[in-house]
C-alpha cells in the first residue's frame, strides 16, 4: 500500500485524494482471502553508536553554571465569577491566542463512561443561534482558528479581530447546543473510534496500563467501552455540560498584542454573564504499587511483535522537587536517543527500533511508565532488559557524564521553549493552578543544576524499582509462559482489550471442532452450500464517509472469471478496478495505473463470490488459534496462512452464530482489521451490510450497503478491459 507523506495528514484535499487510492486498493483485499506476499522481518537498525563514536555530539558537555532564566512576566486577575485570567503581553507581532481551560475535576463517570469524550466532540456543533456551518464560515472569514474539546477552547486570530473571536469563543462555549442529529453523528464517531482502538496493540497495552496502574475504581482507571458508550444518551452529554462547564474551575489565558486594559474589558464583555456553581469533587485513594511483580498479557492471535509497557502509580506532584528531579532522571533513563533504554534494547540488542520511558507528574496521583514494541522471539529478553535497567537506575547513582548531558539538554530545550509566548503562557498557567511560587519557573534552571547524582537515586529508586511494577504485553500468546518467571507468583494474568481477566482455559483452542468444520458451518449459516452453488453475480453498492464526503464503492462480480469495482465521491470516479479473465486494469482518478502481481491475484481472488467458503478447498492452510472476545461475542480463531508465510490472515468465527465476524489481514508494513456486522438475507444467502475498516488508514471506515443484488444480470462493459 502506499505511505502517506507526514505533512498530508493536515492537507484535507491531498489527504482525501490519498485516502481514496488506498481505499480502492485495499478494498481488493478486504474481501478476499491472503495471498502471498513479501514480508522482510525486521532487521537490526543501524548502529547510531558506532557511526557517533567520532562525533562531538557523542560528547557530554560539562554543565556550566545555570543561566539567568527572564521569564515574560505574567499578569493575572479573577472576574467576579470565579474566572481565572492570565495574560502574557506580546507585541512583536499583531496575533492574539485565547485558551479557555476547564479543570473538571476527576470523577468516574461508571456505566456512561465515554460522556465526557462525547461532551467534547459535540461542543462546537451548535449554538441557539448558529449550526456547525455557521460558525466554521464566521470563523473562516477572519481568517481565525477555534477548536472546543471537553477541557475548553482554543482560538487565534489577527489583532484585528481579537474581540470577534473572543465572543464567538464566548458563544460556542456558553451558548453550547447540542442537536439530536450531531449527537448519532458523534456517537457513531465514538464507536468508530473505539473500535479502531480495541483492534490497536499499542492502544490495548495503553488501556490495561490505565487500569492496572491507576484500579477500575480511579477515574484515571476507568475505561471507555462498547456497552458504556451504547448507555450514554443525549440528555447525559448536557448534564455533563452543565456540571462541569463553570467559571469558578476555569482559566482563560490570553496571549499576545492585547493589554492589561484590553484583556480586561475583553474578559469580562465575553464571559462576565457566566454563572458560577458548586461542581462535585470526589476524592479518591491514592493506587498503591502493585506488591511484587505482575505479569499481564492480552493475547492478539496472529501477532507479529509484543507491545511492553512497565507502569506503576507514582507520588509526583507537579512543581516539587520530586517532579523535577523524576525529568531528570528520567531523561537519563529513557528520553530520547541516548537514553539508556534505547541505548540497550534498540542499539545494542536490536529487540526494537525504540524504547523510552516517561514520568507523568499530576495533582492527584503521577505514574512512571517504560516502553517498547518488539519482535515476538525476543519478548522476555526484552523484558529482562526492561528490568536490568531499571534495577541500575534505582539502586546505583547516574554517572557525572550522564547527568552533565541530563543538565545541558535540559538548559537548552528549557531556553528554546522560553521563545514560545504560547510555552510561557503555560508556565503562568501552572503556577496559578497549581499554587506554585511566582519564582518557580524563572529559578527552573538553578534548581536543575544543584540537583546531585544522590538527589536523583532518592527519586528513582522511589518511582522506577523494578521489585514492584506492573509488566504489561499484548502480542501472539504463544510467547506468553516465557514471561511467567518475571512475576512474583509464577503465573502469567491473562485480561482481555476491556482490562478484564479472562480464563485461558475457556480461551483454549477447540478441540472438538476442526478448521475445516468452522468454515463448512459457516457455509450453513450464512444460506448453504446449495444455496451458493446456485450464485452466479454479485452486484453491491456501498456508502462510506471520509472527511465530511461520501465515497460510494460499486462491487460488481460474475462467474467467478469477472470482477469490477469503482470508487465515487461528489459524482466523480476516483478509481477503477477490473479483472477479466486472467487480465486486468487500474485508473486511478482518471490515470491508468500498473497493477502488481499482488493487486491482481488479490482481483482474481475476488471474482469469486464467496471467497470465505473456497476455502474448504484450502483446508491444509488453515489452523485454528483459541478463541477471543471480540465486540462482546467468543468468536473461533482462524489461521489462514498464505503460500510463502507472509500476509497471513486471522478470521473469527462467531461461536454461536458461526458467521464470520471479523479478519485481521497484514498487507505489507500495515495490519488492518475488519468488522463484519448486521447479517441480512439477499435471495436465500446472508451477506454482511456493514463493514467497519480500521488500521489501514489514520481513520476508522464504516461502509454501509446501500443495495445488494445476487443473480441478476450485469452490464457486461462493467468488466471491459483496456
Amino acid at each position: 500500500m502506499h505511505g502517506l507523506l507526514p505533512g498530508d495528514i493536515y492537507n484535507p484535499r491531498k489527504m482525501q485524494k490519498l485516502l481514496l487510492g488506498l481505499l480502492a486498493l485495499f478494498l481488493v483485499a478486504a474481501c478476499s482471502t491472503p495471498q502471498a506476499t513479501t514480508d522482510k522481518m525486521a532487521e537490526k537498525p543501524a548502529d547510531a553508536t558506532e557511526m557517533m563514536k567520532d562525533d562531538f555530539r557523542a560528547m557530554a558537555p560539562e554543565a556550566g553554571p545555570a543561566p539567568e532564566i527572564k521569564i515574560g512576566d505574567f499578569q493575572d486577575f479573577k472576574l467576579d465569577n470565579g474566572l481565572q485570567v492570565v495574560l502574557v503581553e506580546n507585541h512583536k507581532l499583531p496575533r492574539v491566542s485565547y485558551q479557555l481551560f476547564v479543570d473538571v475535576p476527576p470523577h468516574l463517570e461508571g456505566e456512561y463512561a465515554g460522556t465526557g469524550q462525547m461532551m467534547g466532540q459535540m461542543l462546537r456543533r451548535a449554538t441557539s443561534t448558529k449550526t456547525k456551518e455557521q460558525i466554521d464560515e464566521e470563523i473562516d472569514f477572519i481568517g481565525a482558528s477555534l477548536n472546543a474539546g471537553g477541557s475548553g477552547a482554543f482560538g487565534a486570530t489577527i489583532s484585528k479581530y481579537k474581540e470577534k473571536l473572543i465572543e464567538m469563543m464566548a458563544e460556542v462555549v456558553l451558548d453550547a447546543r447540542f442537536p439530536e442529529e450531531e449527537f448519532a453523528k458523534v456517537k457513531t464517531e465514538a464507536e468508530a473510534g473505539l473500535q479502531s482502538s480495541l483492534g490497536n496493540p499499542g492502544a490495548i497495552a495503553s488501556r490495561l496500563r490505565q487500569r492496572l496502574t491507576y484500579g477500575a475504581d480511579h477515574p484515571y482507571g476507568e475505561l471507555t467501552t462498547e456497552a458504556s458508550l451504547k448507555n450514554v444518551e443525549l440528555d447525559a452529554v448536557k448534564k455533563y455540560y452543565e456540571t462541569y462547564f463553570v467559571p469558578n474551575r476555569s482559566y482563560l489565558v490570553m496571549v499576545g498584542d492585547l493589554t492589561r486594559a484590553e484583556a480586561e474589558k475583553l474578559a469580562k464583555k465575553a464571559f462576565g454573564s457566566w454563572a458560577k456553581k458548586d461542581v462535585p469533587a470526589p476524592t479518591f485513594a491514592m493506587p498503591e504499587a502493585p506488591k511484587g511483580v505482575t505479569v499481564n498479557f492480552v493475547p492478539r492471535a496472529g501477532a507479529v511483535q509484543s507491545n511492553i509497557i512497565l507502569s506503576k502509580p507514582a507520588d509526583v506532584k507537579p512543581g516539587t522537587k520530586k517532579a523535577l528531579r523524576a525529568s531528570i532522571v528520567n531523561r537519563i533513563l529513557g528520553t530520547g536517543f541516548n537514553g539508556r533504554l534505547n541505548q540497550n534494547i534498540r542499539e545494542d540488542k536490536a529487540y526494537s527500533y525504540g524504547a523510552g520511558s516517561s514520568v507523568d507528574a499530576d495533582e492527584l496521583v503521577g505514574s512512571f511508565t517504560a516502553s517498547s514494541d518488539v519482535r515476538n522471539e525476543v519478548t522476555d529478553s526484552a523484558v529482562t532488559e526492561f528490568m536490568t535497567e531499571l534495577m541500575k537506575i534505582s539502586t546505583a547513582p547516574v554517572t557525572a557524564e550522564e547527568l552533565n548531558r541530563a543538565k545541558s539538554q535540559i538548559t537548552g530545550s528549557f531556553g528554546r521553549a522560553l521563545e514560545s509566548p504560547q510555552r510561557i503562557a503555560s508556565f503562568a498557567l501552572n503556577t496559578i493552578r497549581y499554587g506554585l511560587d511566582r519564582n518557580y519557573y524563572p529559578s527552573y534552571l538553578q534548581k536543575v543544576a544543584s540537583s546531585s547524582s544522590n538527589d536523583l537515586l532518592e527519586v528513582s529508586s522511589e518511582i522506577m524499582s523494578p521489585e514492584n511494577i506492573n509488566i504489561i504485553v499484548v502480542g501472539d500468546k504463544a510467547v506468553a509462559d516465557k514471561l511467567a518467571k518475571f512475576a512474583t507468583s509464577g503465573k502469567v494474568n491473562y485480561y482481555d482489550v476491556n482490562g478484564e481477566m479472562i480464563d485461558m482455559e475457556d480461551m483454549a483452542a477447540p478441540t472438538d471442532v476442526t478448521p475445516k468444520q468452522v468454515i463448512m458451518d459457516y457455509t450453513e449459516a450464512i444460506g448453504g452450500a446449495a444455496a451458493i452453488a446456485g450464485m452466479k453475480s454479485w452486484s453491491q453498492v456501498m456508502e462510506a464517509n471520509v472527511q465530511g464526503q461520501t465515497v460510494v464503492q460499486t462491487m460488481y462480480k460474475e462467474g467467478g472469471t469477472k470482477f469490477s469495482s469503482q470508487t465515487q465521491m461528489m459524482g466523480m470516479t476516483m478509481a477503477d478496478q477490473r479483472y477479466n479473465d486472467g487480465k486486468v486494469s487500474m485508473m486511478q482518478q482518471g490515470q491508468k495505473m500498473p497493477a502488481n502481481d499482488e493487486m491482481a491475484a488479490g482481483m482474481k481472488e475476488q471474482a469469486t463470490l464467496f471467497p470465505t467458503v473456497a476455502l474448504l478447498d484450502k483446508a491444509d492452510m488453515l489452523s485454528i488459534d483459541g478463541t477471543e472476545t471480540v465486540n462482546g461475542k467468543k468468536a473461533i480463531v482462524l489461521s489462514v496462512k498464505s503460500e510463502s508465510g507472509a500476509g497471513d490472515a486471522q478470521m473469527y468465527f462467531d461461536q454461536d452464530s458461526k458467521l464470520l465476524i471479523r479478519r485481521v489481514q497484514k498487507q505489507g508494513p500495515v495490519t488492518a482489521t475488519i468488522d463484519y456486522g448486521d447479517y441480512r438475507e439477499v435471495s436465500g444467502v446472508k451477506i454482511p451490510y456493514e463493514m467497519t475498516i480500521t488500521g489501514a488508514m489514520p481513520f476508522p471506515l464504516k461502509f454501509v450497503t446501500k443495495e445488494m443484488k445476487l443473480n441478476t444480470e450485469i452490464d457486461q462493459s462493467l468488466f471491459e478491459v483496456e
